[in-house]
């Protein structure tokens, strides 16, 4: 799936634990949280089940819970899902932000994958 000891490991960029507020456009109305995020990826998570198609165009709007950072936009393929009883965790790959990675991940507490 998406988080494998293995794939971790292979990743080119580290991961930092987030608690952002995410809504991923024509999906839910309701908003999911960002798990963790790098400058190529994300996780986010639903309390309920998600139906998402994978490997589709997704554009997400997050809410950084430092409210000293704006909102930002993504546009982000989705890579997988799991479902585990009632959440949902959607893994994504970003294709594009406006948004300067390196402010973000100095206001995040622990890095996640060195």
């Amino acid at each position: 799936m998406g988080n494998s000891i293995a794939e971790r490991k292979k990743r080119r960029n580290p991961r930092y634990y987030s608690r952002a507020r995410a809504y991923i456009m024509n999906v839910l109305d309701e908003a999911a949280i960002v798990k963790d995020i790098s400058v190529t990826g994300c996780s986010i998570s639903y309390n309920k089940p998600v139906d998402i198609k994978l490997h589709e165009m997704y554009v997400i709007h997050v809410q950084p819970e430092n409210k000293r950072l704006d909102k930002f936009e993504l546009l982000a393929e989705s890579r997988w899902r799991r479902v585990e009883g009632e959440s949902c965790e959607i893994g994504f790959s970003i294709i594009s932000s406006p948004f300067v990675f390196s402010q973000y991940k100095t206001k995040c507490k622990k890095r996640v994958i060195s």
